[in-house]
């Protein structure tokens, strides 16, 4: 349940990122996205997916390759943040508590004790704060999209 609820959150709170040009009408031939987890685990199955549909919803347009296990990174998750700042992950499967280090408002994800279920978090996440914290993320360069 512990991990079922992290994920939920993750997904939840940062789940996927991409950089504004995406939605200019060229498009790289093919985008990256970057994942901690190994591709079996319930993140790298659903970054997979979230590739396919966006490749199958834009007629093939939009072609997303999915690098798990830190492999963009060289296994230090922490530096997933830059990584999508400099540009080598066009889009990041990402959970708060890496990015955390470099965007220190998004530790209060990283206390769970906080929300006692998943309303109050939607609540979070969907009122003031969640609204201040993708402000904070467009100022990087981050759009949020779930």
């Amino acid at each position: 349940m512990k991990t079922r609820g992290l994920l939920f959150t993750a997904l939840i709170c940062c789940a996927f990122f991409i950089p504004s040009m995406v939605f200019g009408a060229d498009y790289k031939r093919e985008y990256k996205m970057s994942v901690v987890v190994g591709p079996k685990l319930p993140w790298g199955a659903g970054a997979t997916k979230f590739a396919d549909l966006v490749r199958e919803r834009t007629d093939g347009r939009i072609n997303i390759k999915v690098y798990t296990s830190s492999a963009l990174m060289a296994g230090k998750q922490t530096n997933e943040f830059l990584i999508h700042r400099q540009g080598v992950a066009d889009f990041c499967f990402a959970s708060t508590i890496n990015w955390s280090t470099t965007i220190k408002s998004l530790n209060i994800f990283n206390l769970p004790f906080f929300f006692p279920d998943y309303k109050a978090l939607d609540a979070v996440t969907s009122g003031e704060v969640g609204k201040d914290l993708a402000t904070e993320l467009k100022k990087k360069g981050v759009t949020l999209l779930a």
